[in-house]
């Protein structure tokens, strides 16, 4: 049961590199439904076609109220996600202290990661761990998780909103809605593989909490050029292999290599050993698999044999209801709407009571759209 707010439909609205997509879900029987989604495409602005009168930020002020007219929210305000790699992520180490100092000390430690100045960047931070003194005398540590984003493009997506006649609720990196959508608060340790058009979101979640995120300059688009050359097919050819039955990735005869996917692995190797170097009596619990990609024939397997754990891919609908005649048209889409639905998610989330926890200036959830 939810309480205190009179708030019913929940905008969520991510701003992709090449896509715009939008959930509107509402509270039904005391669970998320769907009540509407709809995507429009960023290409041809990433293309360079954009008029000559226009900037790249007009057109998608254009892009998003043409997709929001379609849509007809019924919510007035939204959810909001940029993409990772606009920002930046440090887990870092302090001790414990008092909830008084803990603001200021973050923000002192923030220096060394930052290449920016300060004011010049909204910075977000959340306590994701702690270690407890030892019997020896040693001092317990507090893990914090360090966010930040230059201001400038802050603005950006809210001038976006604004220019569409919509009040944000918060503003967050995309990795957050995410995890919110694919992982939840569900135990264990996971490393969630989002893989996009353009860039790989590289995501380890322990106990619903991210406590390691990496974007690496490789994709799908990848793969479907690398189709295109090894076997001397079209564009259009390549992307309907990619989603085809047929696997270019496990099979013995299959002779073509895949550099962005061995990039990906080699990534998630470091990330995976320096996480077990920290922390060598944790073990991993399983990979998930998400973005465009993540349905990919043969994938599944690839990253099984690699890895030896068990692999799956992400269904951020789960705990979605929906009408039974959608039933086609979500499977479809799988996983492409899981940091629109993650943002829905989070408005849903903040109808329920809160329990007390250790205060901070904001949460995650409110990423970005206040100044420490």
């Amino acid at each position: 049961m939810f309480f205190g707010s009179q708030k019913s439909h929940f905008l969520g609205i991510d701003f992709g590199t090449s896509l715009i997509k939008a959930v509107e879900l509402t509270v039904e029987g005391g669970a998320p439904r769907l009540v509407n989604y709809g995507q429009v495409d960023l290409t041809s602005l990433e293309k360079g076609k954009i008029p000559v009168e226009h900037t790249y930020d007009d057109e998608v002020s254009l892009y998003l109220r043409a997709l929001l007219e379609r849509f007809h929210p019924k919510s007035k305000s939204a959810y909001v996600a940029i993409p990772s790699f606009t920002g930046l992520f440090s887990l870092i180490e302090l001790p414990e202290m008092k909830e008084e100092e803990l603001g200021q000390a973050v923000r002192f430690e923030a220096h060394k990661y930052i290449p920016s100045a300060l004011e010049d960047v909204v910075l977000s931070w959340e306590i994701v761990g702690n270690q407890p003194a030892t019997e020896e005398g040693g001092a317990g540590k507090l893990e914090i998780l360090l966010v930040a984003a230059l201001t400038k493009e802050v603005d950006r997506y809210r001038q976006y909103l604004v220019d569409a006649q919509l009040k944000m609720e918060f503003l967050e990196l995309e990795t957050f809605s995410l995890v919110r959508a694919v992982v939840g608060n569900e135990p264990g340790i996971r490393l969630i593989v989002d893989m996009g058009s353009r860039t790989t979101n590289l995501v380890l979640v322990e106990d619903g909490l991210v406590k390691m995120s990496r974007n690496i300059d490789a994709g799908g688009s990848d793969i479907t050029r690398m189709l295109v050359e090894g076997l001397d097919i079209t564009l259009a050819r390549a992307e309907t292999l990619k989603k085809s039955e047929k696997d270019f990735l496990s099979v013995p005869e299959s002779a073509l290599v895949f550099p962005a996917l061995e990039l990906i692995v080699s990534e998630a190797e470091r990330m995976l050993a320096s996480f077990k170097a920290k922390y060598p009596d944790k073990e991993f619990s399983a990979i998930i698999l998400s973005g465009g990609m993540a349905q990919m024939t043969g994938l599944l397997t690839y990253f099984s044999k690699i890895f030896q754990l068990p692999v799956s891919v992400a269904d951020p609908w789960s705990h979605i209801s929906y009408d039974a005649e959608l039933k086609p048209k979500i499977d479809q889409l799988g996983t492409s709407f899981s940091v629109a639905l993650g943002l829905a998610l989070a408005g849903i989330e903040g109808l329920k009571p809160k329990k007390e926890s250790f205060k901070k200036p904001f949460s995650l959830k409110e990423l970005l759209t206040k100044k420490l």
